[in-house]
């Protein structure tokens, strides 16, 4: 009979299993003891905000650094050089805050902004914030481009209220009058010196249908704080002189379609959709020459999609003659952003526009095939760069 013998557990073995009885025993009978929490990491702040990715004024600010460590007082530094003082410090529930001006005049890009904290004579903690600086730009729209007094209805002009609009006879002129939507389904109507202002769950607020030759100028379209999604779509059309506010997305442009001395601004950002001033999926012999085009709402922090967006996911995406030139653009995350699935079968350019500093993450994204020329910064004059998009 062959007999196997168990082997002998090793004394080892049997500590570390008395040892492991022995805490789960204390477990059972103190509980577990919570985890140390980390201490919050040391911030920077301006203008109420975290100055991580956020775009900080060239020019004299103030800062405050908060953090768990104690101090009294501190300086700010850019290098070897002293560019602000904290003057004032506060503590309250274990947080220190300390505000002072920080000297930023003149420079440019991104320079690494360094905290040094004291409490009493001696040094007690260093903050370092990477800051991406952009010049100083004025508010509003810089003279000579599109704007309340150059667009829309001209002033003093009495409109007459119609309601909701219906054309079907070609060649009809409407002059003068305050509407609600406007639907066109008539060749080389006129409208001029009038109002749309389209509060219906529409997709379009000017819809044109077979209406080739269509022209509206010296007019307005509102979207009724985002109730129209789009201002006018999609072909065949020419704005002189319009106002455009008050939509999910401003003029879609898509075959034989010219804009000119218009202004796009103040659109309402939707779940659904990515809010531009000017966006085309597909289209052909487009003309955007000298308008305004920045789809923000002064006082509302949203920098919406672009100022033109070019490229869809849907559609089959050809582009082709489009010129888009000696515009101002501005906002958006970036202002002009044309998207890797846009596919080109001709010439697309823009050239000789003017940018603001108002775009998150720049002026222009787009792939080969676009041709840029003679776009600069609005505030300096230099050539805005362009990012890759794919």
């Amino acid at each position: 009979m062959l007999t196997v013998a168990t082997p002998r557990r090793p004394r080892r073995g049997r500590a570390l299993l008395a040892a492991a009885a022995l805490v789960a025993a204390l477990g059972a009978g103190a509980g577990t003891a919570p985890a140390a929490e980390a201490a919050p990491a040391p911030v920077m702040y301006y203008d109420g905000a975290s100055v991580n990715n956020a775009r900080i004024p060239a020019s004299a600010i103030d800062i405050e650094t908060t953090t768990t460590v104690a101090f009294d007082r501190g300086t700010y530094w850019i290098g070897s050089t002293q560019v602000g003082t904290i003057d004032t410090v506060t503590s309250e529930d274990g947080l220190h805050r300390g505000s002072g001006t920080v000297d930023l005049t003149g420079r440019t890009d991104s320079v690494t902004l360094v905290a040094r904290l004291y409490a009493g004579k001696y040094m007690v903690q260093k903050v370092y914030k990477v800051l991406r600086l952009v010049p100083p730009t004025p508010l509003g729209i810089p003279a000579g481009w599109p704007n309340a007094d150059t667009t829309g209805v001209p002033a003093g002009k009495v409109l007459q209220p119609v309601g909701d609009v219906l054309v079907t006879t070609p060649g009809t002129v409407l002059d003068g009058l305050d509407m609600g939507c406007l639907t066109v389904r008539a060749t080389d109507v006129v409208v001029r010196n009038s109002r749309v202002t389209c509060a219906d769950d529409r997709l379009l607020a000017v819809s044109l249908s077979g209406a080739k030759g269509f022209v509206m100028e010296d007019s307005e379209i509102d979207g009724a704080n985002g109730a129209a999604e789009v201002a006018i779509g999609w072909g065949g059309y020419t704005l002189r002189r319009v106002e455009v506010r008050g939509t999910q997305d401003g003029p879609r442009l898509g075959y034989d379609v010219t804009i000119v001395d218009s202004w796009v601004h103040g659109l309402v950002r939707d779940p659904d959709v990515h809010t531009d001033a000017m966006q085309s999926t597909t289209g052909a012999r487009i003309l955007v020459r000298h308008n305004t085009l920045d789809p923000r709402t002064p006082g509302v922090d949203d920098f919406l999609n672009a100022a033109v967006q070019l490229g869809t996911e849907t559609g089959n995406q050809e582009l082709r003659t489009a010129v888009f030139e000696n515009n101002y653009f501005n906002g958006g995350t970036f202002s002009v952003n044309v998207s890797c699935t846009a596919r080109f079968t001709g010439s697309v350019v823009f050239r000789n526009n003017t940018f603001g500093r108002g775009g998150k993450y720049g002026p222009i994204i787009a792939p080969a095939g676009v041709t840029f020329t003679g776009n600069t910064w609005v505030d300096t004059g230099a050539v805005v760069p362009v990012a890759p998009a794919c």
